[in-house]
């Protein structure tokens, strides 16, 4: 199963130009996701099917970031939702086949790809479906935080924080990204990612990477804003030691 899809995944992108950033970023973290779900997947005791089933759902997560680009000539969702651009190029265009011969999956696939950068779940969901919905979205925020450390500027200034982003976040909840008005939102947004974890493996997975305590060590605290960055930094660390067996 796999292995047909990374095939074909190599041939569809080498009509990219990688030497743009944003392309090869996307590129790598395609197959970096891919790999975190095959390790999520085994970590939760699925069966080498299923375990095949996660990666294949990582690498294709975000192949509409490539469709957007062909499109707007930038990876943004501010023309157009990279998720829904993949599940059109892939079960609308039907392309879905030339990854991936047997159709049995393809409502699994469909929504866990569409779903994968929603604020919220939609109810809907058999079981099995909303379990790889929740796989995908926990191991993407997981490699998101190297991508933000590694690709992006992080900054923090206390005074460019509004207020509805900043209560959000004290309810421990995602932040919606059209409430956000600054940098400094941005990075409290990126912040929340850790509310929205849907297994304690997953977890694991982000201390054992260490992409998290990577990415707060790249953000540029300004002056007068240490107090609020370290209440934040500790309602983060508070989450992860908690885990998410409170709301089991």
């Amino acid at each position: 199963m796999i292995e047909k899809a990374i095939d074909k995944f190599k041939e569809y992108t080498s009509n990219y130009d990688m030497s743009i950033m944003e392309i090869s970023l996307k590129y790598h973290h395609s197959f970096a996701v891919m790999d975190l779900m095959g390790e999520v997947a085994f970590r939760l005791n699925l069966d080498k099917e299923m375990i095949e089933l996660a990666r294949v759902i990582g690498l294709l997560h975000d192949i509409g970031r490539f469709e957007q680009f062909n499109k707007y000539h930038i990876l943004s969702d501010e023309y157009s939702d990279h998720a829904d651009e993949s599940v059109e190029y892939l079960f609308d265009k039907g392309h879905i086949r030339e990854f991936l011969k047997e159709d049995k999956y393809d409502n699994i696939i469909k929504h866990a790809i569409q779903y994968h950068n929603k604020l919220e779940i939609p109810e809907y969901l058999e079981d099995l479906e909303l379990l790889f919905v929740k796989m995908i979205r926990d191991m993407d925020k997981v490699d998101c935080y190297k991508q933000f450390a590694v690709h992006f500027d992080n900054i923090f200034n206390a005074e460019e924080v509004t207020k509805e982003v900043l209560e959000t976040f004290q309810k421990e909840k995602l932040i919606d990204n059209n409430i956000v008005k600054s940098k400094s939102d941005s990075t409290i947004m990126h912040l929340a990612f850790l509310f929205d974890i849907n297994f304690d493996e997953s977890y694991d997975i982000l201390v054992e990477t260490d992409n998290f305590d990577l990415y707060l060590g790249t953000v540029d605290v300004f002056e007068n804003s240490e107090k609020l960055w370290k209440k934040l930094r500790e309602i983060c660390f508070d989450k992860i030691n908690r885990g998410v067996s409170e709301n089991e």
